[in-house]
């Protein structure tokens, strides 16, 4: 695969040295002199110096040979130049793009970038599936209707607790199938009270997940 990276810094430099062993052709291109002769010494891949958003360059450089074209640098306005000059002038079919600031990923995206990667926007997500397993247990998912079926044990603290079911505020995509109240495992009904320590399992669409998880966490 011909891949090119814009970018010689840390992400671009271990980047390459993931990538090398899988036999890949890889370009660099990087504005720093330093990296470019920190690369070229340690790793057997092709440098240039120069401004990945510089179209000469690029065309130079063969850009238009590209499989995967993926921009790493500091800088998300020259990531997103990048792209989009792999994309609408040399016809890539695969982008990439580093985002160093998350509300950024919107804009990538719609302007054409195929994948764009975040490592805050990751760690942030990475918290939040701490704090909704925490919550909520993700028992299965089943693709073919884009469900979940999730367990939950209700605190006293959740909204729902001491609540019937009739008056929850639960999306419509949502529908609690069972309740495990100690020995007793309860088919409910609109009636049912949800008590503190009883076991929820709930079937609901994944784009409604996230509210399950607030709403009874």
């Amino acid at each position: 695969m011909n891949i090119f990276i814009i970018g010689a810094g840390k992400v671009g430099y271990y980047l390459v040295k993931t990538l090398l062993p899988s036999k890949h052709k890889i370009t660099v291109i990087e504005k720093n002199q330093e990296y470019c002769s920190r690369l070229a010494s340690d790793l057997e891949v092709a440098v240039v110096h120069g401004d990945g958003t510089d179209i000469n360059l690029l065309s130079e450089a063969g850009a238009q040979r590209a499989d995967v074209f993926i921009a790493v640098t500091g800088q998300d306005q020259d990531n997103l130049i990048a792209c989009q000059l792999a994309k609408r002038n040399f016809h890539v079919r695969r982008t990439i793009a580093r985002v160093n600031n998350p509300k950024n990923i919107d804009i990538f995206e719609k302007l054409g970038v195929d994948i764009t990667v975040s490592s805050t926007s990751i760690i942030a997500e990475m918290i939040e599936k701490e704090i909704d397993l925490a919550a909520v247990k993700t028992l299965t998912k089943l693709k073919k209707g884009d469900l979940i079926i999730s367990e939950v044990v209700l605190s006293r603290k959740s909204q729902a607790c001491n609540k019937k079911i009739m008056d929850m505020k639960l999306p419509k995509e949502a529908m609690i199938m069972s309740v495990i109240r100690g020995d007793e495992t309860i088919v409910p009904n609109g009636q049912t009270v949800l008590l503190e320590n009883d076991t929820i399992f709930i079937i609901c669409k994944q784009t409604c997940h996230k509210a399950i998880v607030d709403y009874f966490s």
